[in-house]
């Protein structure tokens, strides 16, 4: 992510655009063009395939971009699924169909490999370490160290603090 400067730098963001302006140009003739809720669905998927890649771009962390790679993903397969509307309806004949679906899949797998790598043994999102109280550090420590577990009184409670029996009220 470090050498993508922006989301158009990136070589699934480039061929999700062409298949993007493939599909609009398929969908302005007949007899795909008649059926007008199809025609929405499928733009608007094939759109949203790069529109979301570009605002998890934008979004910052490493963690939020994989999360809008997911989403992109998912209108990805959104539109493959209008493409397999408009080929079984008979809107698109086989080869057009089989084209276009591909690339979706080489699409999909482009973006599957880059959502990998950025997760990969040792690399961000994937090795971040949860967030454990300064408590907790103590008590696994003399745990280490002593060979004794914390009383059960001193036991972390669900959302990760330590209760203490006698800080409670009577």
């Amino acid at each position: 992510m470090s050498d993508v400067k922006k989301f158009t730098d990136l070589m699934f963001w480039q061929r999700a655009r062409g298949w993007s302006k493939e599909i609009f140009r398929l969908i302005k003739n007949e007899p795909l063009a008649s059926d007008r809720r199809l025609v929405i669905q499928i733009n608007d998927s094939s759109e949203s395939t790069t529109a979301i890649i570009a605002e998890g771009v934008g979004r910052g962390t490493q963690g939020e971009f994989i999360q809008f790679l997911g989403y992109s993903m998912g209108s990805l397969l959104e539109t493959q699924s209008h493409l397999v509307a408009a080929y079984g309806r008979e809107y698109i004949d086989a080869e057009t169909y089989q084209q276009l679906f591909n690339e979706g899949v080489s699409i999909r797998r482009m973006i599957n490999a880059f959502m990998k790598s950025m997760t990969k043994h040792g690399s961000g999102v994937q090795h971040i370490r949860p967030y454990k109280s300064w408590s907790s550090e103590v008590w696994e420590m003399y745990e280490k160290f002593t060979g004794e577990k914390r009383a059960e009184m001193f036991r972390d409670k669900p959302d990760g603090t330590t209760e203490d029996e006698t800080d409670k009220e009577p």
